[in-house]
């Protein structure tokens, strides 16, 4: 999927404590974004499978990751983006083949998740 990422407000490629690439963007979902057409007419929101999307096309353009995962751990999906809202998405590279992705405003958490690549060489069960 060729992503069609909202205007980003600003853009910060930084380094954590621990050594971790990290990434962090801001946007405002617009009313008119392709992504609440349909999502529902009446109350639009925007799909996770969009914020997903988003972050998996937004790690392969800054790390080279793939532009798919093998799977995603701990999903979940806190409340929703309404157009108009003001969000920070940001990204932590913890090994090569793990991404942790967190859409929020300030303390409030929308989405957030742990991608794991094809290329993952870790054994079942353990953490990223």
């Amino acid at each position: 999927m060729n992503a069609n990422f909202p205007d980003f407000s600003s853009h910060e490629a930084a380094v954590t404590a621990e050594g971790h690439p990290l990434l962090k963007v801001e946007f405002s979902l617009s009313p008119d974004c392709i992504y609440l057409q349909g999502h529902f007419p009446e109350a639009p929101i925007l799909p996770g499978v969009t914020q997903l999307d988003w972050a998996i096309q937004l790690a392969a353009e800054q790390w080279g990751t793939a532009p798919s995962v093998r799977h995603i751990e701990v999903l979940k999906f806190n409340d929703m983006i309404l157009p108009n809202a003001k969000v920070t998405l940001t990204l932590e590279r913890k090994r090569e083949d793990c991404v942790l992705f967190r859409y929020s405003a300030g303390e409030r958490a929308f989405s957030s998740g742990r991608l794991i690549y094809p290329e993952a060489t870790t054994t079942e069960g353990e953490l990223c």
